[in-house]
């Protein structure tokens, strides 16, 4: 195989030179997609002082993207995502990518390799899932099995194609506090920065999906590294596995931070389970999800972001369901439980009950 992967937008053009002539191609056209999901919201509190008792809550973002394929059959696209509200992060995702027989590259504002290959445990409901939701109104932290510490920071990621069902990726991130043109980051005029509070950052990852007559798997294992030069580094470990039989979905996540945030001893663990049935446009199902936390640090250097966390362990649960209406819509509802001991409680107490109803459109 003639084609090299490599490590820079000049160089990446200069393959598309090594593969021969490229001339008949036609000028990238942007098209546009999204989402935009709207619910609506009521909720009970442990502590619920001058609490409204219900609210309206959206998430959406609008997507740019457009690709093209040059005569020697490298794809060239870009990906540009806007948030569908006032955010300091107003344009989310922002990246290029080309692919080939050789896999494919992304190159710019864009998740990790193993956050972008991991599997979590199947969702009931759109938004209000606790694997990777867009809303959540408990005041507690997120759980999350999604290796996410290195957020959308400007990178270079490559995936290999996929093989007997395997795939593999990587990530470097020059600097895990840089992000093109965000809120608090960088111009793209500027100079190289000096070190801020996260360094160099690493990620690997490895997925695995296929059908075997009615059962269909897939599982992910990925690992990544932030490294610091005034606090501690940060390593993190995701694995997941979700499997599919007869309308049914069942499935699981991990993940374990070490220095969680770059905070020394601050140790936690991450996990979800589920299991969703559906058939046609229907689909229903129950999620659990949870966090155990052992942190040592000072008061105010910890993941919850409150003083004085020591030891603890929150769980939660959402059951509901979601109907799709025609293409692109669907309807969705359903009741989550939260609840958290010792130091691990949320904003508004050591419990919460949030009822949900409401609608996805995606475009």
């Amino acid at each position: 195989m003639k084609k090299v992967i490599l490590g820079t937008t000049a160089l990446v053009a200069a393959t598309a030179l090594t593969a021969g002539s490229a001339s008949a191609a036609d000028k990238i056209k942007l098209g546009l997609g999204g989402y935009l999901q709207t619910s609506f919201v009521a909720a009970d509190y442990d502590n619920d002082t001058n609490q409204l008792p219900t609210d309206i809550r959206h998430e959406g973002e609008v997507f740019f993207t457009g690709s093209t394929t040059l005569d020697n059959g490298l794809k060239f696209g870009v990906n540009i995502q806007l948030e569908a509200r006032a955010t300091g992060d107003q344009v989310d995702e922002t990246f290029m990518y080309v692919s080939g027989s050789f896999g494919r590259i992304n190159i710019g504002s864009e998740d990790s390799a193993a956050y972008l290959m991991h599997y979590s445990s199947p969702s009931p409901v759109p938004a209000w899932g606790l694997s990777s939701p867009n809303a959540n109104a408990s005041g507690f932290t997120t759980p999350s099995t999604l290796p996410n510490e290195l957020g959308d920071s400007d990178k270079i990621t490559y995936f290999t194609p996929r093989f007997s069902g395997f795939q593999f990726g990587a990530s470097y991130t020059p600097d895990g506090d840089e992000e093109t043109g965000s809120s608090g980051g960088v111009s793209p005029y500027a100079p190289i920065q000096d070190e801020g509070a996260e360094d160099e950052a690493y990620s690997v990852g490895v997925n695995y999906s296929a059908k075997f007559n009615t059962v269909s798997v897939q599982a992910s294992l990925g690992y990544q590294l932030i490294t610091r030069t005034t606090t501690d580094d940060t390593d993190e470990i995701a694995a997941g596995l979700t499997v599919g039989f007869g309308g049914f979905s069942v499935g699981g996540a991990y993940k374990y931070s070490d220095n969680d945030g770059g905070a020394n001893d601050n140790d936690r663990q991450d996990w979800n389970v589920g299991v969703t049935y559906g058939q046609g446009p229907w689909k229903i199902g129950v999620q659990y999800a949870g966090v155990d936390i052992d942190d040592d640090t000072p008061a105010g250097n910890n993941a919850f972001g409150v003083a004085n966390v020591g030891d603890g362990t929150l769980h939660a649960v959402v059951l509901g369901g979601q109907y799709v209406l025609g293409p692109g819509i669907t309807a969705f509802g359903g009741i989550q439980f939260w609840d958290g001991d010792e130091d691990t409680t949320g904003s508004e107490g050591e419990d919460a009950t949030v009822f949900f109803v409401g609608t996805s459109l995606s475009f």
